[in-house]
């Protein structure tokens, strides 16, 4: 299996993908839980999908990502949320200075505490790291069609923003 490694945040994090049975359970959890927030979170796409294809390059709009949060936590109580947690990072180490901190079950709030205790945004990035180790393929199958209509709405959505703040300023109105 391959792995993916990162620093974020100055730590140095390293995912290995899950079996093929996990990743496809995820998957569908993923899509049954979230399901309605994806867009939303698609529109924190700062400047369209990533040319490399991979979701840790993307760049986001902070302030879209917040409400794209809340909506996801939306579909989780706090329990649910450290069992996501607990899923999704499972497959995770991260080395913080000399420490190397997994995320197994018997480790897991310790690990948690440790890297995330101050940087508890941090562990967002690590979400979508761990995404693109699972399904690395996601936006380049998406290329195929529903990536491009998606960049595509969003270079929309931002020429109509421009295109109606300049039909306000000269007082006319696209129908």
């Amino acid at each position: 299996m391959k792995e993916r490694e990162k620093t974020i945040d100055g730590i140095k994090f390293a995912v290995t993908a899950f079996p093929a049975v996990e990743a496809f359970r995820l998957k569908s959890y993923l899509l049954r839980k979230f399901g309605p927030a994806i867009g939303q979170a698609l529109g924190t796409l700062d400047g369209g999908l990533p040319a490399s294809g991979k979701i840790g390059d993307v760049k986001l709009d902070g302030g879209k990502m917040a409400q794209a949060i809340e909506t996801l936590m939306v579909q989780l109580d706090e329990d649910e949320y450290i069992t996501f947690l607990q899923r999704m990072l499972r497959n995770v180490q991260a080395r913080v200075g000399k420490t190397l901190f997994v995320f197994t079950e018997e480790h897991f709030e310790t690990s948690l505490d440790n890297v995330f205790g101050e940087k508890t945004f941090t562990v967002y990035p690590v979400l979508l790291l761990v995404l693109e180790a699972n399904y690395p393929d996601f936006f380049g199958k998406m290329g195929l069609g529903i990536g491009k209509r998606i960049q595509g709405m969003l270079t929309s959505e931002k020429g109509a923003e421009e295109s109606g703040k300049e039909s306000q300023a000269s007082g006319t109105s696209e129908s």
